[in-house]
């Protein structure tokens, strides 16, 4: 039996986020979180319910440590989080518009996220897992641009499921136009695929969601879902395809409404792995009772600031759609 039911990999940063509808040039004040997609995901994971392991690099520094720290106490299995001794723990400054929209302010040149490299991946570990999800942030630069791709080779040749939403940053790449050529690549050793609708024309080169899913369909992956923010979901396999609607809410920010939705995606469909479903086997029903999850948490997450302050825990005992129980990793810090 696998030891780990997901394994995400990839960056672990720290988000600063301002006064919502402030400017981050006027910001008094920030609000400490956890960020970086894959580690959203872990998150998200672990709160409800699902063994889950955090694979990347921070530094040895404050942040590197509140990062391992908060890791652990969300039940996040940290045994692959390394330390790197000149390394920086990547930060982001995040500024949320009155509509919820936000914009970014990166400073993760050289961070230890994009220092990881293919020599450091763990192959036991990664065998361990029965899910590895991953981004394409860390394909932005060498040396983690190798250990993402070897990632993908190693958990294909291990049998695990390899999951992916690019959540596509262009502002990341030195050269945006490498991606071209990388992010097919990365896809075609993909099982799941998650995308937004806005990523389609950038990454696809298609606005239609369906002709853009075929597309992505065709490069191996056998589950495509297209997330539509209010619009709710869209689901593409060889088994069919469906449309799910999402829960109406009043956005606060939509920071991680998407990781949000992958984690409730791949907590619903737990189950089946942990059974030897493979995702090609998926059924209609089973891919939209996924979508359904994963709208769920994702319209959690639009409700409060930070990517994973609104998801609640599940309660222990409880079936799998209460997760109400609501906690928050938000930390207030005065940043000079």
């Amino acid at each position: 039996m696998k030891s780990l039911d997901v394994l995400c990999f990839g960056e672990a940063l720290i988000d600063f986020f301002g006064t919502p509808g402030v400017p981050l040039g006027e910001c008094e004040t920030f609000t400490r979180h956890l960020g970086g997609a894959p580690t959203n995901v872990a998150i998200g994971l672990g709160r409800l319910g699902v063994r889950v392991g955090m694979m990347t690099l921070v530094g040895q520094d404050e942040f590197g440590e509140f990062v391992r720290r908060k890791l652990a106490e969300e039940g996040v299995d940290i045994a692959s989080v390394g330390v790197h001794a000149q390394g920086r723990t990547g930060i982001t400054f995040v500024a949320v518009a009155k509509n919820g929209d936000r914009s970014f302010s990166s400073f993760r040149h050289q961070s230890t996220d994009q220092m990881i490299a293919p020599d450091l991946l763990d192959r036991d570990r990664i065998a361990s897992a029965q899910v590895v999800h991953l981004g394409s942030s860390t394909l932005a630069r060498e040396p983690a641009r190798s250990a993402t791709l070897r990632m993908v080779e190693v958990a294909r040749k291990a049998g695990c499921i390899v999951s992916c939403d690019p959540n596509w940053r262009a502002h990341l790449w030195p050269d945006p136009s490498e991606a071209k050529a990388l992010l097919p690549q990365l896809l075609a050793g993909c099982d799941i695929v998650k995308l937004s609708d806005d990523e389609l024309e950038p990454l696809v080169g298609i606005t239609d969601v369906e002709r853009a899913a075929d597309r992505v369909r065709g490069l191996g992956p056998s589950v495509v879902v297209v997330t539509q923010g209010a619009g709710g979901a869209r689901f593409f396999s060889g088994k069919g395809t469906g449309d799910v609607p999402a829960p109406v809410v009043d956005m606060i920010d939509a920071t991680g409404a998407g990781d949000g939705f992958v984690a409730g995606f791949l907590s619903a469909l737990v189950p089946q792995f942990s059974a030897g479903t493979r995702p090609i086997d998926l059924t209609e029903s089973d891919l939209a009772a996924a979508c359904r999850r994963g709208n769920e948490i994702g319209s959690q997450v639009v409700t409060a600031v930070g990517a994973t302050t609104a998801i609640g825990r599940l309660t222990a005992g409880a079936p799998q759609g209460n997760v109400r129980e609501g906690l928050g990793d938000g930390e207030s810090k005065q940043v000079d």
